[in-house]
């Protein structure tokens, strides 16, 4: 057959070319343009396996069209609230928009405000360095690289996300403030709602008067209740990131020791969180609270179990699992695996 084309379009049309054309082509992006060689630029024919060649690298080169135009998204507006805000540059002076891929920086006397389409909005504080990662299909990602943020967010559960230095916030509809520092640790407290925090398979989910502490390499700590005893809170901290197996024990000890009939979301985390040997404490305690429901049983917790995990969690009153569950979509997970 003629290759002509596969460069200009012209000479005759080839079935399987057309197809790939017409799968593809409603995928296009408003800004994909036609590549035309000049006739004097133009090789000469290729033999078949130059042309299976040529024919692969258009469907890679279209390919990689469809990704930038999907990973694409709107722009979110940012408003200066405080000061002279930088958006990458220029400097914002009353209102500019923050792009996919760009990021915004304030400086120690400068805020801003940044809405998130239609579905909320994200105050920065200063000495804040914060960007846009994604928008599309309703969904916007930012991350927070360092600084203070405080999300309002009144959409459904899992439109909103944060990925930081060593986890991704999940926004459950929520308020809450995201505080990141120089080393990429985090804390994140809620004022109203439920959030998300995940790295590599480790959750942990926030109620609205409970903080949580994530570290980087290790991800979200145990989340824990403010009006807890800072022994509590410490406890916690070297259950979740580190210390020798005796500091770890007696931790446990103090856990469960101090532990009040509202921590059982703390105690349910924990389940998974202690070693073998503590597991069997752990559910004990918790079960003097909220006791098992039927086909919870101490062998397959301590086992891991995911189904009499989430049974237990549906019987603490919080709300069923399986609403908290749905924010872990393809898309929304691709970016925050990638800490």
């Amino acid at each position: 057959m003629s290759d002509d084309y596969l460069w200009d379009r012209s000479g005759p049309r080839d079935p399987e070319v057309d197809r790939l054309e017409s799968a593809l082509g409603r995928l296009r992006g408003p800004e994909t343009r036609v590549l035309v060689l000049p006739a004097a630029a133009r090789p000469r024919r290729l033999p078949f396996v130059g042309l299976a060649l040529a024919t692969a690298a258009s469907v890679a080169f279209l390919s990689g069209l469809v990704w930038m135009h999907r990973t694409g998204g709107v722009s979110l507006a940012v408003t200066s609230t405080a000061g002279t805000t930088r958006l990458e540059s220029p400097a914002v002076s009353a209102a500019s928009t923050l792009g996919v891929g760009r990021w915004l920086q304030t400086d120690g006397q400068t805020r801003a405000r940044i809405d998130v389409g239609d579905i909320g909005r994200v105050d920065v504080e200063p000495d804040t360095r914060i960007g846009l990662v994604g928008s599309r299909d309703g969904n916007y990602r930012l991350r927070l690289e360092r600084g203070t943020m405080h999300a309002l967010i009144w959409a459904p559960p899992g439109r909103f996300f944060v990925d930081t230095p060593s986890s991704t916030a999940v926004d459950l509809g929520c308020a809450y403030t995201l505080t990141v520092d120089g080393e990429g640790a985090g804390l994140v407290r809620v004022t109203s709602g439920w959030v998300g925090f995940e790295w590599r398979g480790r959750e942990s989910f926030i109620p609205a008067g409970a903080v949580c502490p994530t570290r980087r390499q290790q991800g979200p700590g145990t989340p824990r209740y403010e009006d807890s005893s800072s022994a509590f809170q410490a406890a916690l901290d070297a259950i979740d990131f580190g210390g020798s197996p005796s500091v770890r024990d007696d931790a446990v000890s103090l856990v469960l020791a101090e532990a009040r009939e509202r921590d059982v979301v703390t105690l349910w985390h924990l389940l998974t969180r202690v070693a073998p040997q503590d597991r069997a404490q752990v559910f004990d305690r918790l079960a003097s609270f909220v006791p098992p429901p039927s086909g919870v049983t101490r062998e397959g917790i301590a086992a891991g179990r995911r189904e009499m995990l989430d049974a237990w969690w549906d019987a603490l009153g919080l709300g069923t699992a399986s609403w908290w569950r749905t924010w872990k979509q393809p898309w929304r997970t691709d970016k925050g695996e990638k800490q």
